[in-house]
């Protein structure tokens, strides 16, 4: 399965969320990377920002129903 990451707030923070998602992924025998609009295909795209003030990721991601 191929897993899509994104980091909403940029990469100046580790963002833990997204490090135990992609430990969980890539132990079940997932390929996981950072995501790219348009040019990656994937069948989970987690999006995950620490801080309440970032704007949120408007990419359109091709479906899904998380928000």
């Amino acid at each position: 399965m191929n897993i899509g990451l994104v980091d909403v707030d940029g990469h100046n923070f580790p963002n833990f969320a997204l490090m135990k998602i992609a430990a969980f992924h890539r132990a079940q025998g997932d390929n996981v990377e950072w995501a790219v609009p348009l040019f990656g295909e994937y069948e989970r795209v987690y999006q995950s920002k620490i801080f309440t003030f970032t704007p949120d990721e408007v990419a359109n991601w091709g479906g899904g129903t998380g928000s």
